[in-house]
């Protein structure tokens, strides 16, 4: 095992639509200008593993992808396929001497709306998995039965990215003029308390960063819907959401720094 921990960088991102447009076009034909902006953006931040939510790119997911993996030197790739509108969900990893992919599972069914994928990794010789999701987009109790069932992995080292679509437990927003069905859904804490009680820690709360990752371009409750949770608390050196590509999606990048190992 290393004397030193393996510093990793970690983060989520919903990029609306894929990142592309052009209403009625194929997925091959649609205005990709904006998520090349995004994959910039990803760029920047130095990251090791990165879970994407809304890769909506259709038969040319897998092209787009390694162009993508290509472009942020990340040297494996993963589309899970989601059975909801297309809403994939894609996994990016940079390997390295710290880090090796070991094995990559896709749950698909109930009570998965879109999918879970689970990266089993060793970083620092410590297994470690990379748990990726995105919950479901209009229902409450299939989110809190998505909880209650990824609560399995809370005896293993888990670090969970995801776009939950509700809020978390420290959540407070103003929710004036806000449609009532649509505040009392997303304010429906109980997927979130449901796994904290499993041992399932919200590295946004740990760190004290209350920034909002929705809200910012519609009429959407203001909330941390986007969130690093964690089962190795002690790990956790850094945690930030990135304010620069307001304009590039609904959602705004959330990013995780961990020390494992040594």
């Amino acid at each position: 095992m290393p004397d030193k921990p393996a510093i990793i960088r970690v983060a989520t991102y919903n990029l609306f639509e894929g990142g592309l447009d052009g209403e009625g076009a194929e997925p091959d034909e649609k205005d990709d200008t904006r998520l090349q902006q995004q994959v910039d953006l990803l760029s920047r931040l130095g990251l090791d593993l990165v879970g994407l939510q809304e890769a909506k790119w259709n038969y040319f997911g897998n092209d787009r992808l390694k162009k993508i993996a290509e472009q942020l030197g990340m040297t494996y790739w993963f589309l899970g396929r989601s059975h909801f509108y297309g809403c994939d969900i894609a996994v990016l990893a940079r390997p390295s001497d710290h880090l090796t992919v070991v094995d990559t599972r896709q749950l698909t069914g109930p009570p998965w709306v879109h999918t879970l994928i689970n990266l089993h990794l060793q970083i620092a010789g410590i297994d470690v998995h990379f748990l990726v999701g995105h919950s479901a987009p209009s229902s409450p109790t299939m989110r809190l039965a998505e909880a209650e069932t990824a609560t399995v992995h809370k005896h293993q080292n888990v670090i969970y990215v995801a776009d939950f679509n509700a809020a978390a437990e420290d959540d407070d927003p103003d929710t004036t003029g806000v449609d009532r069905a649509k505040a009392e859904s997303k304010l429906d804490k109980r997927p979130a308390g449901t796994l904290t009680a499993h041992g399932f820690y919200d590295v946004g709360r740990l760190c004290r960063d209350p920034t909002p990752t929705v809200g910012h371009t519609d009429d959407t409750v203001p909330h941390r819907g986007d969130r690093i949770l964690t089962t190795m608390p002690e790990c956790v050196t850094g945690y930030g959401v990135e304010l620069g590509g307001d304009h590039l999606s609904d959602h705004r990048i959330v990013w995780a720094e961990f020390a494992i190992g040594g």
